[in-house]
């Protein structure tokens, strides 16, 4: 707005303008051309606290607070002696020392010959509404900040038709997929990381989300390098219907699922092997073995004890390779299983000789278990190896597990993380693959296994991480 104002006195009614001026809720003054004030209207007093008397032959900088510097104020009057309007925030002072903020807009005002004769200021009080804004930019933020301290890749959308923009992400979201804030801002999401052909499965999403659907599905989507991988997705639609915002987390799990697939191809080469040795050893295990009985009818000899001893261990050891193989698989089907239940019917199943057992636990967790089984039938069979035919064996609960301890000799410091290691032994009759089947089976449950010391000094396998079951 240039140019020279049409003058006040001239032919307007000025009681009527007057009056206007008066009853206006803003504060108007005016000066003259150096800044002293001449008039000050009823809102002008209520808002500074001087009186009219006090104001008017007063200079405008009784206003002043101090937070402006030299530069804003020359910078104002430049303006204004232009001929132009000035407008803009001002923090100025109340006449108690208060300060207050005002949104001012200073107009020049011309006289009959063109000339500036003075200058009048509005000043509407914006205090309430600039605190307002300060405290909703620190809300803001604080939520940026608390969204950044989120290790997990977050970003908040908003439907614009069938498009989702991006109204915030965290770092993590602009670490992990490569984009820039400004890359990211009023995007379309879509647009940014769902490839071509994971287009439907994205629109498919959006709609469930949008019925106020909370969607959780693994996805495929890109980065900015072009680079795909694999994230579970959890959508959260938010407010009222209809739902046009969610919050959406990508956890990138594309080196778990490689992990799993690499897992399941080894395991499937493994039990493959395993499965080809077992029968290529037992094709002549079988021949061997009924030679040996009818030998058996033909001669009395010492060396016959030995072969079969022999023979037993080497069917052993094609068992155990088979199980080897097969308990490296994970665990998809489980259920409620009784920990003393199956114990027992473990230690049915093992030649226990003169040992004991003894059941300190009523709990029931979740496994499968057959190969719960199968890890007590190894460490039955482990301890009575190690600990003498006559040892005692304790099942008993832990804080989320449970545990297996014997009263034997016990496993020294230095020699416990090896213990689970294939064909490790430390008796001749061992074939050095049982507790390796039974870490296999511990890992393929999701828990964890260690070595200790029992009270009686023998050993004691822990069993953690274990799911208790709630079913009756």
């Amino acid at each position: 707005m240039a140019g020279p104002e049409r003058p006040i006195d001239g032919s307007m009614d000025l009681h009527v303008f007057r009056e206007a001026v008066e009853r206006t809720g803003h504060a108007i003054y005016w000066t003259d051309t150096t800044g002293r004030i001449e008039y000050v209207n009823p809102a002008f007093e209520e808002q500074t606290g001087y009186t009219a008397e006090e104001a008017t032959g007063s200079n405008a900088s009784i206003l002043q607070s101090g937070v402006h510097g030299t530069q804003f104020y020359e910078r104002l009057w430049e303006t204004i002696l232009n001929g132009d309007v000035w407008e803009g925030q001002i923090i100025n002072e109340r006449k108690h020392g208060e300060r207050y903020v005002v949104k001012q807009t200073i107009s020049p005002i011309t006289d009959d010959g063109g000339e500036i004769s003075r200058f009048v200021a509005v000043n509407e009080d914006i205090t309430d509404l600039r605190e307002s804004q300060e405290s909703l930019q620190q809300e803001r933020n604080r939520f940026a900040s608390l969204l950044d301290a989120v290790p997990v890749p977050l970003v908040i959308t908003a439907f614009d038709d069938d498009a989702l923009k991006i109204e915030q992400a965290n770092q993590a979201f602009s670490d992990t997929f490569g984009f820039t804030d400004s890359q990211l801002s009023g995007a379309s999401l879509d647009e940014l990381i769902v490839a071509e052909d994971a287009s439907a499965q994205a629109a498919e999403l959006n709609e469930q989300v949008r019925r106020g659907e909370r969607v959780r599905r693994e996805v495929r989507r890109h980065t900015a390098d072009g680079a795909e991988r694999t994230f579970l997705l959890t959508a959260t639609p938010f407010r009222s219907k209809p739902h046009e915002e969610l919050l959406a987390t990508y956890l990138d799990i594309t080196d778990r699922k490689q992990a799993e697939e690499a897992l399941k191809q080894r395991t499937q080469k493994l039990e493959g092997f395993a499965n080809v040795v077992s029968h290529d050893l037992r094709n002549p295990l079988n021949v061997a073995s009924g030679h040996l009985e009818l030998l058996i009818d033909e001669y009395d000899s010492p060396h016959i004890d030995a072969i079969r001893t022999a023979h037993e261990r080497m069917e052993e050891l094609v068992e155990n390779v088979l199980m080897l193989a097969r308990h490296g698989k994970t665990i998809d089907d489980t259920e409620s299983v009784a920990l003393a239940d199956c114990v027992r019917e473990s230690w049915a199943t093992v030649e226990t000789a003169d040992a004991t057992l003894t059941v300190e636990t009523t709990a029931t967790v979740v496994a499968d278990e057959s190969r719960l089984r199968q890890v007590f039938g190894n460490l039955i069979r482990n301890a009575i190896e190690h600990g003498g035919e006559d040892v005692t064996i304790t099942v008993g609960d832990l804080d989320g597990g449970f545990y297996v301890a014997d009263d034997g000799p016990g496993i020294p410091d230095s020699e416990r993380e090896q213990v689970f290691e294939a064909n490790y032994t430390s008796t001749e009759t061992g074939t050095g693959l049982g507790l390796a089947i039974v870490r296999e089976v511990v890992n393929a449950h999701g828990w964890e296994i260690t070595v200790a010391e029992s009270r009686t000094g023998g050993a004691r396998f822990e069993i953690e991480g274990v799911t208790r079951s709630t079913a009756n």
